[in-house]
């Protein structure tokens, strides 16, 4: 028994569902899966109940949430003792702005949980260039749609999202929606997408030729507007709007995989010391 073991069942606890707890450890679910079939293993009785929305704590589960969490505090008290320091230079970290804010926050906020005393600073940047920052330095890790790794750099996969058709819930409230219905329909093009190019093939699978009547770099705005029924507009399924209905076209499939990226003995060494105990 470790506590990585601890840390990936109270996340799993907390969340409700493996996957959940996954993104909240900063973890792939398989792994956080045998992690946790082994402390049941060892501990021989189970503590955890899948059903049809995630999974629920046993009686005997519920007696051992409350021992781990009390393990975890006592651990960050004892590192606390342990005098020792984080470094004093900021942790200087590169965000992908088309990323959902929800998402980037939680991702910050979990990292931060790792060491409360280290100080921060984030900077937004297109793709290309976070890429050209963390090489050159400037950045000890960046929050992106993940590639290929470069040779010495790390990656840890969080998440994923699929690029959607985002369309006003008022015009189209339920139901399936024909493609023809969107033809000659008003566009909103975010100009500032990753995937631009490759997102055409959304429209050209349905065989939409619709008419552009707004471009923005802001996706705050894309969704409002698609809300006030302007326009619809092609954007990555992770962002919610209670007035907007996010479509996914069959047979189209561009899919980002989100997560941390940073080079192998970056930021003074304490990214791999800290993702690698997460």
């Amino acid at each position: 028994m470790d506590l990585k073991q601890i840390r990936y069942f109270v996340a799993v606890a907390e969340a409700g569902s493996f996957s959940d707890g996954a993104r909240r450890a900063f973890v792939t679910q398989p792994t956080l899966s045998a992690a946790i079939a082994s402390l049941e293993a060892e501990l021989g009785f189970a503590l955890l109940e899948r059903h049809a929305r995630g999974v629920r704590l046993t009686p005997r589960g519920e007696e051992v949430l409350e021992t781990s969490r009390s393990i975890l505090r006592h651990a960050e008290r004892l590192k606390a003792a342990s005098g020792g320091k984080p470094s004093g230079r900021p942790l200087r970290l590169g965000l992908l702005p088309t990323i959902s804010p929800p998402f980037v926050t939680q991702c910050i906020g979990r990292l931060q949980a790792l060491e409360p005393g280290r100080s921060w600073r984030t900077e937004d940047a297109p793709l290309a260039k976070l890429q050209e920052r963390l090489a050159n330095g400037r950045y000890d890790v960046i929050l992106t749609a993940l590639g290929l790794a470069t040779r010495g750099h790390r990656q840890l996969e969080l998440a994923a999202d699929r690029q959607a058709l985002a369309v006003s819930a008022r015009a189209f409230p339920r139901g399936p929606v024909s493609p023809e219905i969107l033809a000659g329909q008003p566009l909103i093009v975010r100009v500032h997408c990753e995937q631009l190019q490759s997102a055409s093939r959304v429209l050209d699978a349905w065989k939409v030729r619709p008419r552009v009547v707004a471009q923005t770099d802001s996706d705050a705005r894309a969704l409002a507007m698609v809300a006030a029924g302007i326009g619809f507009c092609l954007m990555p399924d992770s962002f919610e709007h209670p007035d907007v209905r996010m479509l996914r076209p069959e047979g189209v499939d561009l899919t980002r995989r989100l997560g941390f990226e940073w080079v192998r003995g970056g930021g003074d060494g304490w990214l791999d010391r800290a993702l690698d105990a997460a």
